[in-house]
């Protein structure tokens, strides 16, 4: 005889002389070893007495602030109870502390148990689980068994009730513990597989990959900002969950506030969906329940103080975060924006650093063009001062001839005047000679006018070609002064493109 006063119907006696309630509890502690949260354990607790003692109904109430709220229930008869009244069973276990049993005598003023007897149950059984002398839950079970239990029967279930809580108690306590190391684990991961990315490409990839991996979900997407339009545009997934649902979401865009990544966008915070069907707001919905697709969660990806765009991460079971896993994924959150915030700050420094070694090389050729003609004109004005000094004794040897014709311009005058001179003397006779003499006198005067002028002349180009030299030697010397510069110039820009490459690797 178990808990129930029944053994599991067509079941056989166990070949071992364990009491049932012992092997009860040993079941409950191997089935409890899949909780992972709160709730889970309830359902395993009420799921595991359900089977085990083959009862009509079990339901789990939790209470707060003195009142009890229904946390789960299973059973032939859950749908039967649902929207029942008030449990008076429950009401009455939570009062005196202690487990409460009643029949058909009692349906009377109980309607709860009025309708469990009308669904075929013969009694009820609410056991309390009390924490310092106050109720904190309370085990509702209907069964098709009529008990008369008495004293020592319902000490005993106060006790199988404690003893169970504390093996709920103690899994939850391995199972918080297996999950911290399994997040913690996790993050281990994702920074590994972030942490020699240089390509942001590759790095959102390798994130995305690496996050859903981690997590051990079916399916994830990023999604960046389009500020122009101002909504959320796909842009890389991982993973599957059919191929409905990738053409969905590869037509799709989320404004602010709109789906699962629309409301971590405007959230600026991680949002989790236990069932994706609740997202009445979202295209991609319909197509993921049709996928078997079941819980979602979604952080957004920041850059400073603004948001660039969301990863989205898909279940193809219901689940449920513990705050050890809200806690990993928002550190996974920042990590990630962290990790692209620092490979494409590093992509546009090497850009950066290639547009200034474009820039040094174009410089350097310049200052290259500018030293070549530099030496070129030096080399021109050097040409340039030794013709203006070819053109000065060229000058001088001009100057020479002039005072010779002007020497013989002279002496000519002067025979012309002997000539008229002698020509008077002759009388008729010299008369001819008298008119060529004046002629040759006049060709004379002539002659030292022009040589004058030549003179003053070559005299003013001297002068000219003398301030050209000048200027041409100032000229030289400024152009010497410029290539010295763009020499300095030239090892101003090699220190530059040396720094660029640097910057660039």
């Amino acid at each position: 005889m178990g808990l129930f006063g029944k053994r599991v119907a067509d079941e056989p006696a166990p070949p071992r002389t364990l009491p049932r309630d012992i092997e009860a509890l040993e079941e409950l502690v191997t089935n409890l070893e899949s909780a992972t949260d709160e709730a889970s354990s309830w359902r395993v607790y009420a799921s595991t007495h359900l089977e085990f003692y083959d009862l009509e109904y079990v339901a789990i109430w939790v209470i707060e602030a003195g009142k009890p709220r229904l946390e789960f229930e299973c059973g032939r008869l859950a749908g039967a109870l649902a929207g029942s009244a008030q449990p008076n069973l429950v009401q009455q276990a939570v009062r005196g502390a202690h487990p409460v049993w009643a029949n058909e005598r009692a349906a009377a003023t109980d309607p709860r148990l009025a309708a469990a007897l009308r669904g075929g149950a013969r009694a009820g059984i609410a056991v309390p689980v009390v924490k310092q002398g106050r109720a904190t839950s309370v085990l509702e079970y209907f069964t098709a068994s009529d008990l008369a239990p008495d004293a020592a029967l319902l000490s005993k279930w106060g006790a199988i009730a404690r003893v169970a809580e504390q093996a709920r108690v103690a899994a939850l306590a391995a199972s918080f513990t297996r999950q911290v190391a399994d997040d913690r684990l996790a993050v281990t991961n994702v920074v590994a597989a972030l942490g020699h990315t240089t390509d942001s490409s590759v790095a959102l990839r390798s994130a995305l990959d690496a996050v859903r991996t981690a997590f051990h979900w079916a399916y994830g997407s990023y999604w960046q900002v389009d500020e122009q339009d101002n909504v959320l545009r796909f842009c890389v997934e991982s993973g599957t969950a059919g191929d409905e649902f990738k053409k969905v979401t590869l037509a799709a865009t989320f404004a602010e506030g709109v789906g699962l990544s629309g409301r971590a966008w405007r959230a600026r915070d991680l949002v989790f969906v236990r069932d994706i069907g609740q997202l009445t707001d979202c295209v991609r919905a319909p197509a993921a329940q049709r996928a078997g697709v079941r819980s979602g969660v979604c952080f957004p990806i920041s850059s400073g103080d603004r948001i660039v765009g969301t990863m989205d991460f898909f279940t193809t079971e219901f689940v449920d975060l513990s705050d050890s896993r809200m806690d990993a994924l928002r550190n996974v959150q920042q990590l990630v924006s962290q990790r692209l915030d620092v490979v494409r700050g590093a992509e546009t420094a090497a850009s950066n650093a290639r547009a200034l070694l474009d820039t040094v090389s174009r410089l350097r050729t310049a200052t290259s063009d500018a030293s070549r003609v530099a030496d070129d004109a030096v080399s021109r004005a050097s040409d340039m001062t030794g013709d203006v000094a070819s053109l000065n004794d060229a000058s001088a040897a001009i100057g020479d001839v002039i005072q010779i014709i002007s020497s013989i311009a002279d002496q000519t005058n002067l025979l012309a005047l002997n000539a008229t001179i002698e020509a008077a003397r002759a009388g008729e006779i010299g008369k001819g000679f008298a008119v060529v003499a004046g002629e040759v006198k006049e060709l004379a005067r002539e002659t030292a006018e022009a040589t004058k002028k030549v003179s003053e002349q070559i005299a003013a180009l001297q002068a000219s070609a003398g301030s050209v030299a000048s200027g041409i030697r100032t000229t030289s010397d400024t152009i010497a002064q410029l290539d010295a510069v763009q020499a300095r110039i030239g090892e101003v820009l090699e220190e530059q493109s040396s720094m660029a490459h640097a910057f660039e690797h």
